[in-house]
């Protein structure tokens, strides 16, 4: 009887050994009974995949940098009809310049090497469409002031393009919250700024 006994402490004592082991490790890693992130990948609710590449002025543009800032990327082509129309329509334009002192950027990426017929042949030229600017120097629309980038590095790829414009608005933690493709009028405007403005702090 006596070693029965004995059995039985030694196999609740294992037991509660287990539990304090386990209950201490659960305490060290919460995270284990955490929702998963979001992830990385070009869905909506997915973080955005990170970049660096050379503005048309040279300076390093990072994407992971900007995390804080809301962040729309503005994937276009220097010859791309549809890009032409937004840009002289003066709707980006106009967004960054009411919303860029409360945290929002745009970062135009040229596809030109991806889509050769509708985009710029040079980072001069992509950073020209942006500022609204002809051959001759004569104003084409009122100057995108923010940074513009000529893809060398296959963005457009990583972000799955296959038509212009395409773009992908970012939340301060780096999430893909709105994606829209093409430009047909202001309302496509209107509805960026109503996305924009929900995600501003």
């Amino acid at each position: 009887m006596r070693a029965q006994t004995q059995n039985a402490i030694t196999v609740i004592g294992s037991l509660i050994a287990i539990v304090a082991v386990v209950l201490a490790y659960i305490l060290i890693n919460p995270q284990l009974f955490r929702p998963p992130g979001p992830g990385v990948g070009i869905a909506t609710g997915q973080i955005a995949p990170s970049f660096t590449a050379s503005d048309a002025n040279g300076t390093a543009w990072n994407l992971s940098l900007h995390r804080g800032q809301v962040v729309l990327i503005d994937f276009m082509g220097a010859r791309c009809t549809a890009c032409e129309i937004e840009m002289s329509a003066g709707g980006l334009q106009g967004l960054f310049a009411k919303y860029g002192s409360r945290g929002f950027t745009i970062l135009s990426v040229d596809v030109g090497l991806t889509f050769p017929s509708i985009g710029a042949r040079t980072p001069e030229e992509a950073w020209r469409f942006v500022h609204g600017l002809n051959p001759d120097n004569s104003t084409r629309w009122a100057a995108g002031v923010w940074s513009v980038v000529f893809d060398t590095q296959g963005i457009a790829s990583t972000y799955a393009i296959t038509a212009l414009p395409m773009k992908y608005l970012l939340d301060g933690s780096g999430k893909i919250v709105w994606k829209h493709l093409g430009y047909s009028s202001s309302q496509d405007t209107d509805e960026l700024e109503a996305q924009i403005t929900a995600v501003l702090p």
